[in-house]
């Protein structure tokens, strides 16, 4: 491999298994403040807006988040599976800043027209606002693929971490100051701000003009191929909004964000470390083989630690989901309550497909992915489109079912292409089976102790995992052997004398 003699020292660094797991914790740790951050954005906005006014805004912020997917186009998975020097890297990094900058002019252009259209100055101006916030996440879309790419997992989560601490107390304050939705905008432009600043503080590697010919043709064909199951993913994930928009109002959207903003949050923390390990893993896996061989082992214990993690939470999110909108969002919000937990469902199940993406693309079979998301698009259309007349459980079931079929997919084109054998996972993975049984049976029975009879709703939510997690982790260890090994192992060395001592 060339290097580039502009590359900065150390720009690429290699890490060890070691490294991946530490930048891995690094990882959980900026999803579980972000998420706390964002829960409470969430929470103050729930309690100063209406369900109306909480629509509103979610229908402006899910057409934004698609101009956003437009503009990042694929950018950070092209980095990030760029396997030569810094400097194409840096190329790319420099696309992105004309792509964010022109769906940003064509986003203002079109927030300037919907006044003639009838809609009010006040979402115009919103509209205008997320516009600028395009063109922000857009390039910290692609300074957060160039600092994976450099094994900069801690440096990535560092940047989220500052970025989402900023963009709280931002939202917060003119959420109380009385700027209503404009608050919420305002939060995440501060967030993208201090995201993109910081990122270039670590990567210490500036954008490069100049990409061309070969290089530039590689970049096309590769976003053709991701890009458009990328951008059909995130059109089948905002159908719902628009169409319960379309069919129960405003109102009907602000219920089933708030329920799908509360699963979301639970969600996230469990699925972007899982997304990035899985890209780290994997793509070490495939250098070390120099292909899809060192896949299976690496499945053999990601899928079900990605089980054995994802199962007791959405679980907890079910049986506790009572206390937790009664806690965080107050009574008005309880008509959400059947819509969590069938939402929770399915982003349970829809979570099994997390390393679709990473092991496609590390073996060389991107190209799968567009049909196979145009599908599940077209099923999601049609099953959200018969549903949404029926009311809010009706689409949430329905994409229950629009989960199931894509998951047993994605595990077809993962075994096909990348080489899996399910079988051979599922040996570890069915022994989760009596664990997350044993763990929920005991919240069941906890839940219901007199301690907690008269305990506000949010702390019993939580309270109830101090005696729950400890029993689901006995069970856990004694479902696997492994696990019970290696616990003995870590037990010996606490146990053993210091030296000197």
């Amino acid at each position: 491999m060339t290097r580039d003699p502009d590359q900065p020292k150390e720009t690429r660094r290699k890490t060890g298994g070691s490294g991946a797991i530490g930048g891995g914790l690094w990882t959980v740790l900026e999803r579980v403040l972000s998420q706390g951050t964002q829960l409470v954005i969430f929470v103050v906005a729930a309690r100063l807006l209406s369900p109306a006014e909480f629509g509103v805004f979610a229908l402006v912020s899910a057409c934004a988040i698609l101009m956003l997917r437009v503009s990042e186009a694929s950018w950070a998975p092209y980095i990030m599976s760029w396997a030569g020097d810094a400097k194409v890297p840096r190329q790319v990094v420099m696309v992105s800043i004309w792509s964010g900058l022109a769906l940003a002019a064509a986003g203002a252009l079109g927030a300037l027209m919907l006044p003639l259209l009838g809609v009010d100055v006040a979402t115009s101006h919103l509209v205008v606002l997320f516009s600028g916030w395009v063109f922000l996440a857009t390039v910290s879309s692609a300074q957060k693929g160039m600092l994976i790419w450099q094994g900069g997992l801690r440096a990535s989560a560092l940047c989220e971490i500052l970025g989402d601490l900023i963009g709280m107390a931002v939202a917060v304050a003119a959420l109380y100051a009385g700027w209503g939705v404009f608050a919420l905008a305002f939060g995440r432009l501060a967030f993208q701000a201090t995201h993109l600043t910081l990122s270039f503080g670590f990567t210490r590697a500036a954008p490069m003009r100049g990409m061309r010919g070969a290089a530039l043709a590689d970049l096309w064909a590769y976003t053709r191929q991701s890009f458009t199951a990328r951008m059909i993913a995130n059109v089948r994930l905002y159908v719902a909004t628009f169409l319960i928009g379309g069919f129960l109002g405003p109102a009907a959207v602000g219920y089933y964000r708030a329920a799908q903003r509360l699963v979301g949050s639970v969600a996230e923390i469990i699925g972007q470390p899982a997304l990035l390990l899985a890209w780290n893993l994997f793509r070490r896996a495939r250098d070390a083989a120099s292909g899809t061989a060192g896949f299976q082992a690496v499945a053999r214990v990601f899928f079900p630690a990605l089980v054995a993690i994802s199962g007791p939470v959405f679980i907890w999110l079910v049986l506790m989901g009572e206390d937790l909108i009664e806690g965080l969002l107050g009574p008005k919000w309880l008509p959400a309550l059947p819509v969590v937990a069938v939402l929770a469902l399915s982003r349970g199940v829809v979570s099994l497909g997390v390393a679709t993406e990473p092991v496609l693309s590390l073996a060389g079979e991107i190209r799968r992915l567009p049909l196979f998301s145009l599908l599940f698009l077209i099923a999601t259309v049609a099953l959200t489109l018969l549903a949404a007349p029926f009311g809010l459980m009706a689409v949430a079931w329905a994409q229950v079912a629009v989960a199931a079929v894509m998951v047993g997919a994605s595990m077809f084109l993962i075994q096909r292409h990348g080489g899996i054998d399910w079988v051979d996972v599922g040996t570890v993975a069915w022994r989760l089976i009596a664990p997350m049984l044993a763990g929920a049976a005991m919240l069941l029975w906890v839940r219901d102790w007199t301690i907690f009879a008269g305990a506000p709703p949010l702390v019993r939510a939580f309270a109830v995992l101090v005696p729950t997690a400890p029993a689901y982790l006995l069970a856990l260890t004694l479902a696997l052997p492994g696990l019970r090994s290696q616990a003995r192992a870590r037990l010996a060395r606490l146990r053993r004398p210091v030296l000197g001592a």
